[in-house]
C-alpha cells in the first residue's frame, strides 16, 4: 500500500470476518430489525427494508463453507436464493431456504413480476402485506442505500483516478463490506476510507507522474463470483486500467440511482431494478449483452478481460457469445484463466 494514511483506515474493515456474529446480532437487537440473507445480492433491498428487513449478502467466509445451515439459521431470520441453479447456492439447503423467482426481460412486464415476487417473499416469511408499505419510510430507507452506493462509486472513481490509492485487495474488501453489512454500519465502516482517499488528493500527495497517464487503455474485467485480486493488480501493471467490471460482487452492483424523494419512489425503483445486467446464473446472455455490453463504448472502454473462473460454469458459457459481440461492436476482447494470463495480457499490450 502506498499511502499509510490510507492503509491505516483498513484496520476495522479487516476485522469484520472476526467480529461478524456480533456485529449483526448486535444491529438486530439494537435496532429491532430482521435480517434476509442470500449468497448474493438481486432483490431490491430497499422494499424489505421499508418494513424493518435489512437484505444482505451472505460473506464468502462463510459461504465458503460446508454444513453452514445451522450457522445462517441462527444468524439470519431468513435465507433467499433465486429459483436459477447457481454454484454459489452449493452449501445452502433448500429446506433451509425461500425460492425466489427471477423474473425474465426487463421494463413494465419485469417490474410486475418483480413486484408479485417481493410480494409473495414477504407474506411467506413474514406475513406482510406489501400493500402497506408506507412510501415515506419507504423514501427514508432508499436514502440510506442511495448514499452507501454513492460512497462507493466515490471511492471507485477516485481509485480511477490514482491506482496507488487503493490496491485491487482493498477495493474488493470495500465491495463486499457494503454488501455483507447493513447499509447504515457499512457506511460507518467505509466513510473513513474516502475521507482520507480526498485528503490525499487535497493535500498533493499524488504527484502527477503516479497518475494514469501510464494506462494505454481503459478495460473492464469480467468474471463469476469474484476475480482474484493478483490478477486484478497484474492486468494495470501491464498497462490496462480497469473503470469497470463484471462480476458478482463488484463496483457494477453500486451503479443503481435513484431519486428516494420521488412520490413515485416504489414504482421508479422497481422499474430501475429491472434493468439490471445482474449475473450470468440470474439473466440469460442476450438480455445482459443489451443491458451493459451494447453500452460499453459509452463509457470508453476499449477492451472486455474475460476470466474463465473455474468455479462458475455460468460465466464460463456467457463467454464465447460476449466475445463474439465485443468483436462486432470494436471492442477488444482477450480471454484468460489463472495459468495464462500473463502472457496473454502482456502480448495484448506489446502489440499496442
Amino acid at each position: 500500500m502506498k499511502y499509510n494514511s490510507i492503509a491505516s483506515k483498513f484496520e476495522k474493515l479487516s476485522g469484520i470476518e472476526t467480529d461478524f456474529i456480533n456485529i449483526i446480532t448486535g444491529y438486530k437487537t439494537d435496532h429491532n430489525k430482521k435480517i434476509i440473507a442470500s449468497p448474493f445480492l438481486f432483490i431490491p433491498p430497499e422494499v424489505s427494508a421499508a418494513f424493518n428487513i435489512i437484505t444482505i449478502k451472505i460473506p464468502d467466509f462463510i459461504l465458503n463453507k460446508t454444513g453452514i445451515t445451522d450457522n445462517l439459521k441462527s444468524l439470519y431470520d431468513a435465507v433467499v436464493v433465486s429459483d436459477r441453479t447457481s454454484f454459489c447456492n452449493r452449501n445452502i439447503s433448500p429446506d433451509s431456504s425461500y425460492i425466489f423467482k427471477t423474473p425474465e426481460g426487463f421494463g413494465e412486464d419485469a417490474s410486475v413480476s418483480l413486484h408479485n415476487e417481493i410480494m409473495l417473499m414477504l407474506k411467506e416469511l413474514f406475513d406482510i402485506d406489501i400493500k402497506s408499505i408506507n412510501i415515506e419510510t419507504l423514501k427514508k430507507e432508499t436514502a440510506v442505500y442511495e448514499k452507501l452506493r454513492r460512497l462507493v462509486r466515490s471511492i471507485s472513481a477516485l481509485r480511477s483516478e490514482n491506482r496507488f490509492l487503493l490496491t485491487n485487495t482493498q477495493l474488493t474488501l470495500i465491495f463486499e463490506t457494503a454488501l455483507i453489512l447493513p447499509p447504515e454500519t457499512a457506511i460507518s465502516f467505509i466513510s473513513p476510507v474516502l475521507e482520507e482517499m480526498k485528503k490525499v488528493m487535497e493535500n498533493e500527495i499524488v504527484k502527477i507522474n503516479e497518475k494514469d497517464e501510464s494506462f494505454k487503455i481503459k478495460g473492464m474485467l469480467y468474471g463469476g463470483r469474484s476475480i482474484p485480486s493478483d490478477i486484478a493488480h497484474s492486468i494495470e501493471e501491464s498497462g490496462i486500467l480497469l473503470i469497470e467490471d463484471d462480476s458478482c460482487t463488484g463496483r457494477r452492483l453500486f451503479d443503481i440511482s435513484l431519486n428516494s424523494e420521488s412520490e413515485y419512489i416504489f414504482y421508479e425503483l422497481l422499474d430501475a431494478y429491472s434493468y439490471r445486467a445482474l449475473t450470468p446464473c440470474l439473466r440469460s446472455v442476450n438480455e445482459r449483452y443489451e443491458l451493459l455490453y451494447k453500452l460499453l463504448k459509452n463509457f470508453n472502454i476499449e477492451a472486455v478481460i474475460f476470466y474463465k473462473d473455474d468455479n462458475c460454469g455460468d460465466s464460463r458459457e456467457e463467454i464465447d457469445y460476449l466475445r463474439i459481440k465485443m468483436m462486432r461492436d470494436g471492442i477488444d476482447p482477450l480471454v484468460i484463466d489463472k495459468n495464462n494470463y500473463k502472457e496473454i495480457i502482456e502480448g495484448y499490450v506489446s502489440r499496442l
